[in-house]
């Protein structure tokens, strides 16, 4: 309908006397839907758009394009409204039209065609595989997987990906952290290392590895090393490597990065997240791609030599300064293996990159825009989207967090407690560009001031309803229901209808805007509504074709709710 009513205002605007083709060039039609009915189904801007253009009043103009506007089926009538708005009124029967779409497409309403169709490739989370998911990580975890699932909505391809940190320093510092929790195990006594990892899932692989048969039998930390924590941590590496071998050693690195890894994706499975991948950096290097990366580099003429090691020209692409891709030792470095990764993207074929990263990494985006152009890609093929902190409360208590000595608030810890169903609807109610304050006691609330109970509630009622249905002796019979609802005129049925009619605009827009809080603020907004219908409405009338429409009405207000539960990765519960 939407684009119906465009095409009547194109075609008003070209057969127009007083407005030529070109002062109409270029100009965008823009049709939005009211959310208020006073005003129209919908209303469109163009006659404030051509006033500045044309110098004539919006309202001169407005009416001008009304007065040559032909009706098409379903617009019941055109009015002008102050400073110059044209409003265009639905029908009954293109409402009603509306119920009966819902109900033959179920789930598959809202789905769109996008016109700009793209192979996306989805990166989120790629925490380092040094401990478990915190509640940070959680919220990008949240995010990013509805934000894949309402891509798909809209009509894109969309794979997901973890990017697996496996290589580097923190993970030789892993490898020592268990391995003095090994030597714990054999009752040997070990001095204070500071810089390692502290955290209780450290004794718990490590306990795992000596379940595995592995015996660490001499103690590789020389109690006399003398320097900072980071020398004092490289000397007890490389005393490592040495005493086990390296052969051994890497065994013990692989198994221990294993063991984290399935610790990681135990924990998003857990919270219902499923990526399609996950991405080993260590995997750049075994395969030649950084390799591959530094030689387009050096062949495009942005690499030069300086101080013995290897720079790339990344202020040539707009990044601030130029950055070392390989050290003088000749190790590449992570910015290296950052270029690698997004060119290999890019080679599978991906049309958009999108990161997911933390408000931290701002100061990123400009050198990974320059490390994918540098490669022969454009850099407008990279969007980053960046996610603010989260604070959690208990009430009005501030909880602490700390990373620190492996004391932080696990995710898992947080979902197992209030429910993957309110931690994920509340990481998400909030836009993702903007502070999260997660209330741990308001979303364990089972009443209507918790949002996600609210919803859920209003699914489970309409459950019950046709319960009751079946109780009484009715069927529901959609036959008649769909030849009488044109008996829907309470105004609390039009509401509920215009705003069903919103949600395919409402997952184009969010899926643009990479919004998802779009999505439960819609749902809340047609929750209350359906509360205010229930309370005030009774379903089950003896007058079988008011009951059968009003039931065809619920069960098209139910397959928006649970579509858009589904899209946040929200169960939808029939019984509360």
């Amino acid at each position: 309908m939407k684009e119906k009513i465009k095409q009547i205002i194109s075609n008003s605007l070209v057969s127009s006397e007083h407005i030529s083709i070109s002062e109409i060039d270029n100009i965008d039609i823009e049709l939005t839907r009211n959310s208020n009915n006073e005003h129209g189904d919908f209303s469109s801007n163009i006659a404030l758009k051509l006033s500045g253009k044309i110098k004539r009043s919006p309202i001169a103009i407005a009416e001008e394009i009304v007065s040559s506007i032909e009706l098409c089926d379903g617009v019941d009538r055109v009015e002008v409204a102050k400073p110059g708005f044209i409003n265009f009124y639905l029908s009954s029967e293109n409402k009603n039209y509306l119920i009966l779409d819902i109900i033959q497409q179920g789930k598959s309403y809202g789905s769109l065609c996008a016109s700009d169709k793209k192979k996306i490739l989805l990166e989120f989370v790629s925490a380092n595989p040094t401990g478990p998911l915190h509640v940070g990580h959680g919220r990008h975890a949240a995010f990013g997987d509805s934000l894949a699932r309402l891509l798909k909505k809209a009509g894109h391809d969309v794979f997901t990906e973890y990017y697996l940190n496996d290589a580097g320093r923190q993970i030789d510092i892993l490898c020592i952290s268990v391995l003095l929790q090994l030597l714990l195990l054999e009752s040997n006594e070990i001095p204070k290392v500071e810089g390692i990892y502290e955290g209780s899932y450290i004794k718990d692989v490590a306990l795992e590895l000596s379940k595995q048969g592995l015996v660490v039998e001499k103690s590789f930390v020389n109690k006399s090393n003398q320097g900072s924590p980071d020398e004092i941590v490289d000397k007890i590496i490389l005393e490592a490597k040495n005493l086990l071998g390296q052969e051994l050693f890497g065994k013990i690195l692989e198994k221990t990065v294993s063991l984290m890894t399935k610790l990681l994706q135990d924990d998003l499975y857990g919270f219902r997240v499923r990526q399609d991948r996950f991405y080993s950096e260590k995997s750049l290097f075994s395969d030649g791609k950084i390799d591959e990366a530094i030689n387009i580099i050096k062949n495009n003429g942005d690499a030069f030599r300086k101080d013995g090691a290897l720079w790339l020209e990344s202020s040539k692409y707009g990044d601030d300064k130029d950055r070392v891709v390989t050290r003088e030792n000749g190790r590449s470095t992570y910015f290296a293996s950052d270029i690698a990764y997004h060119h290999d993207k890019k080679q599978r074929g991906f049309d958009l990159l999108i990161n997911v990263l933390g408000s931290d990494h701002h100061g990123y985006i400009s050198r990974l825009e320059a490390g994918l152009a540098s490669t022969g890609h454009k850099a407008s093929d990279l969007e980053v989207i960046l996610m603010q902190f989260v604070t959690l409360y208990r009430g009005k208590k501030k909880i602490q967090m700390s990373t620190r000595s492996g004391n932080f608030v696990p995710m898992k810890d947080l979902y197992e407690e209030v429910g993957v169903d309110a931690a994920r609807f509340f990481y998400v109610s909030r836009s993702h560009d903007r502070h999260l304050d997660f209330d741990l006691s308001l979303a364990t609330e089972q009443n209507n001031k918790n949002p996600v109970y609210y919803i859920q509630y209003a699914n489970a009622r309409i459950k019950s309803v046709m319960e009751e249905l079946k109780k009484r002796g009715y069927t529901l019979d959609k036959e008649i229901g769909k030849l009488s609802l044109e008996l829907l005129s309470l105004p609390i049925e039009e509401d509920i209808i215009s705003i069903l009619g919103k949600y395919p605009e409402t997952i184009l827009k969010s899926s643009e805007k990479r919004a998802v809080n779009m999505i439960p603020n819609y749902l809340k907004s047609l929750a209350q509504l359906f509360h205010s219908y229930y309370g005030s409405t009774k379903f089950m009338a003896k007058d079988i074709k008011v009951r059968n429409a009003r039931l065809l009405l619920l069960l098209a207000v139910s397959i928006i709710l649970e579509d858009g539960l589904e899209i946040l990765g929200v169960s939808a519960p029939s019984k509360m």
